[in-house]
């Protein structure tokens, strides 16, 4: 006969099974009493991947960074209580990035809820909006037919991986005895509608996701606005790592239009030399009157949304008609000027109209060509002709220096707008990504690991200080990782983005409030997790142990001392000298520059 033990140690193996025959196979388990038949379910099934990691925020985020990277959901396991809760910054991360989670959370049964049982807390629908989908499970119970389990978890892995694709929950109750059971015990009664899922290999419900683009007749429409566009230019933002880049840059190239590629696109390190293709727009799109003399009249908008805030003042003050494609229904649009959005993937999009435009130019490609060469090489001569380390300089030597078929992976604040602003292209293939969906800094180091997992190559995290400090526990996931994390942390002592805002003129709280002062450096943290650490004082010393990281099978952490007020005094000498530059050679008239990052 079934006892509640054996029930409560079926159930999961039935679950895990159908989530390994999904392709869910990548599971981040933080262990507990309530999770523990989950836990060893997976842990006895031997196609199941597991890391082990107490900090469940970063489990979590680790999670988030193997999905970006793979394309596949991976699974999260917790106990019950505030464990679960621990989850939440990486599920508004995964919800808002479109990164596909698959999160089994542990539960009291049913009469425990609301009675001050220990450990019990409201886990039904606790991330609201942000999941995909929530399914509240009944506990193991002998008289709900086992089919019942393999629809719900196919169900499941099929609203996590489906366009737009995100985070979905699980809640899995459990009544006690939650050790498993002596003994072996005769299941095939219970399984017997479940046979022939038993004897394959295959999920009991196979689902076939819908393919999403626009009508022949909309293309067409399309097309035609496009052709009779005189000032066009193709603007893309950030794109799934391994989605297809060189389709756009084909669009382009036979529209004759300047494409603006953000550093999350991919596009700067497709693979393909593409001399179209601008990396340094950040700097001259500050320049107020080259804003207003090269304005388009339509702007092609694929992915997600431009990192560069210069980028976005001129999308607004241009009134372009703007079109943008991205792969989910979602609004894309912060200051309201979108004219068309179309749900489409953007590569196929990007062939359709390919195959419907007719070979072109825009007076805006000679302007921009200069204005990018000015601003390469002004960036050259002020950031990689001094000896003295800097931020900007550790930004443009990570972007150059990292090698093929390995993957950089940036902070958000100051690093990510650096490497976007500072980061040529390269006739080299690099996978990109950070966590731009809700943009925060949580997370960063085990999102970083969790990629290079994914992703099966080594990676380089560039990332501030206060981001690190803020994922110490993560060091642990970098030291045990498979594949190696080149950790390069730019210490500033603080906040050095809000040295770029206006809140910086706040001086009488502005250092103590904002800038977030410490006086931390790394070393001891590395020493803790035994793991190789290097400072580097000039750009020669960071190439060098950059250099011998990458050689390395151990994740290694390069810190660089920098300090807030030479770094923003940088950033204001590059931009002066760009205005000179773009003034000579496009014979502007320049007014004041636009401050702000």
């Amino acid at each position: 006969m079934l006892t509640g033990s054996h029930i409560n140690h079926l159930w999961p193996k039935l679950m895990i099974e159908e989530l390994v025959r999904c392709g869910a196979t990548n599971f981040c388990i933080s262990s507990g009493s309530r999770s523990a038949p989950l836990v060893l379910a997976a842990a006895e099934n031997e196609n199941v991947d597991s890391i082990i990691h107490t900090d469940e925020r970063a489990a979590a985020f680790y999670a988030v960074g193997y999905a970006k990277a793979s394309g596949n959901p991976a699974v999260l396991i917790c106990t019950s209580g505030t464990a679960l809760a621990n989850y939440y910054p990486a599920i508004v991360e995964a919800s808002f990035s479109g990164t596909p989670l698959l999160v089994l959370s542990s539960d009291r049964p049913v009469e425990l809820r609301d009675s001050s049982a220990p450990q019990t807390i409201d886990q039904v629908k606790i991330f609201g909006s942000y999941l995909r989908w929530f399914f509240d499970l009944h506990s193991p119970d002998i008289v709900i037919n086992p089919a019942f389990l393999l629809t719900t978890i196919d169900q499941a892995v099929y609203r996590a991986r489906r366009t737009p694709p995100g985070p979905v929950q699980i809640n899995c109750q459990f009544r006690e005895p939650l050790a498993p059971p002596d003994g072996e015990q005769d299941f095939s009664e219970y399984l017997a509608p479940v046979k022939h899922w038993l004897d394959g290999k295959k999920p009991y419900t196979k689902y076939l996701p819908p393919e999403t683009r626009p009508a022949d007749d909309d293309l067409l429409e399309i097309a035609e606005r496009i052709q009779s566009a005189t000032k066009g230019m193709i603007v893309v933002g950030l794109l799934p790592v391994g989605s297809e880049k060189k389709s756009i840059i084909r669009l382009a190239n036979r529209l004759g239009w300047p494409l603006l590629a953000d550093i999350a696109s991919g596009l700067r390190f497709a693979g393909i030399k593409a001399s179209n293709v601008l990396c340094h727009y950040d700097l001259y799109l500050r320049v107020a009157d080259f804003r207003e003399k090269y304005r388009p009249d339509l702007i092609l908008h694929f992915g997600g949304l431009p990192t560069a805030k210069s980028l976005c003042q001129y999308i607004e003050q241009s009134k372009a008609e703007y079109i943008v494609i991205n792969n989910h229904p979602y609004r894309q649009d912060p200051s309201h000027l979108v004219t068309q959005r179309i749900e489409a993937e953007p590569a196929k999009l990007a062939d359709d109209l390919f195959v419907k435009v007719q070979k072109g130019d825009s007076p805006l490609s000679e302007p921009f060509a200069v204005a990018e060469r000015a601003a390469a090489a002004i960036v050259a001569e002020l950031i990689t002709g001094s000896d003295e380390i800097s931020e900007c300089a550790v930004a443009r030597l990570v972007a150059e220096l990292t090698a093929a078929d390995s993957a950089l992976f940036l902070a958000n604040s100051m690093p990510i707008r650096d490497v976007d602003t500072l980061a040529p292209s390269r006739d080299v293939r690099l996978a990109v990504a950070a966590n731009r969906g809700a943009n925060g800094i949580d997370g960063t180091l085990a999102t970083a690991v969790g990629f290079a997992n994914g992703l099966h190559q080594p990676v380089i995290l560039l990332l501030g200080d206060l981001a690190l400090l803020h994922d110490l526990n993560s060091l642990a996931l970098a030291a045990k990782s498979k594949l190696p994390i080149t950790i390069v942390v730019v210490n500033n002592g603080g906040g050095g983005i809000f040295s770029f805002l206006p809140i910086a003129k706040v001086k009488a709280h502005f250092e103590e409030y904002f800038g977030t002062p410490h006086e931390y450096e790394f070393k001891s943290a590395a020493a803790m997790y035994d793991l190789p650490y290097h400072q580097a004082a000039t750009p020669a010393q960071f190439t060098d142990v950059y250099r011998q990281a990458a050689l390395s099978s151990k994740s290694v952490i390069i810190e660089i001392k920098s300090n807030r007020k030479r770094n923003f005094a940088q950033h204001e000498e590059i931009w002066r000298a760009i205005e000179r530059q773009i003034k000579r050679e496009l014979n502007l008239n320049i007014t004041p520059r636009s401050k702000g990052n």
